[in-house]
């Protein structure tokens, strides 16, 4: 049993891996110091917007699994470090006046994908809301931010729900799923991989910052346009 269940997470952490390289292959760029003086390789960079707003994306391969790397990165950035170990988790926090936004996932057997999104403070006057991309929205869902890689027409969605998280995930995966989409590897209590004809999507549920409440992570990629 133990065996077997090792092999579907590496089937599941092969899939994200295949997903999050397609997501970010067109970009190019070099690393931050400080990911780079705690083993990051900086893989790939771009512009994107958040919540509007113009923002950077680059990501970082490191050795080691999301649960031994998490700590080390979050105090390399000077963000609060993860409460919980996970497989893959979103961390937030703030640098001068720019907002980070720090995805961490499974990239190969004990290895890891660090995304990082430098977000700008918004523009004098500006009062628009972010909004809700084109996926479902679980109930109560509040949106913390919304990520977009035009190049790819990638979409990284966070919000608030009044779940915990592994009622949060359920949630989750019955919207997809009745959406039309279908899991593309076997998933783990909190963090799944959907596919619907070409688009990708990984679904990540964490604790959130009040009790009984999870943090939703979405990131969802339709592909280059034809």
């Amino acid at each position: 049993m133990r065996r077997a269940r090792s092999l579907l997470m590496a089937i599941a952490v092969a899939a994200a891996t295949a997903l999050l390289a397609d997501v970010f292959r067109t970009l190019r760029g070099s690393a931050s110091d400080r990911l780079s003086a705690v083993g990051g390789a900086a893989v790939y960079r771009s512009d994107a917007t958040v919540n509007g707003e113009p923002a950077q994306i680059t990501a970082f391969g490191f050795p080691g699994s999301p649960v031994e790397r998490a700590a080390d990165l979050s105090r390399a950035l000077g963000i609060a470090p993860p409460q919980t170990t996970a497989d893959a988790i979103l961390l937030t926090g703030a640098s001068g006046s720019d907002r980070l936004h720090l995805l961490i996932l499974p990239a190969q057997l004990d290895n890891t994908l660090a995304i990082l999104i430098t977000q700008k403070p918004p523009r004098a006057g500006r009062d628009d809301e972010p909004r809700w991309p084109d996926l479902p929205r679980p109930a109560g869902a509040t949106l913390t931010f919304t990520a977009t890689l035009t190049a790819t027409r990638t979409t990284l969605v966070t919000a608030t729900v009044p779940n915990p998280p592994e009622a949060a995930a359920i949630e989750m995966s019955a919207l997809l799923l009745n959406a039309g989409w279908a899991l593309a590897a076997p998933p783990t209590r909190t963090f799944a991989l959907y596919q619907r004809r070409r688009a990708t999507c990984v679904a990540l549920a964490q604790p959130g910052d009040i009790p009984g409440t999870a943090r939703i992570t979405l990131l969802q990629r339709i592909g280059q346009t034809p």
